[in-house]
């Protein structure tokens, strides 16, 4: 699963893993690793292009 711009260091994408240890999130840019119960406590950010957007015309 990816996680789009959800890096809390380089606002990169980031994705799932698994390994001998456990789950954890890595962002694909900066490698950025944290545990994927961690993820949880983490804010999303809303995604852009599925905001509505209130344009006023004066």
């Amino acid at each position: 699963m990816i996680y789009f711009k959800a890096c809390p260091r380089c606002h990169g994408d980031m994705h799932l893993s698994k390994d001998q240890y456990g789950q954890y999130v890595e962002c694909i840019q900066c490698g950025y690793e944290v545990e994927s119960q961690a993820l949880s406590e983490m804010k999303r950010v809303p995604d852009a292009s599925r905001q509505e957007e209130v344009v006023k015309v004066a």
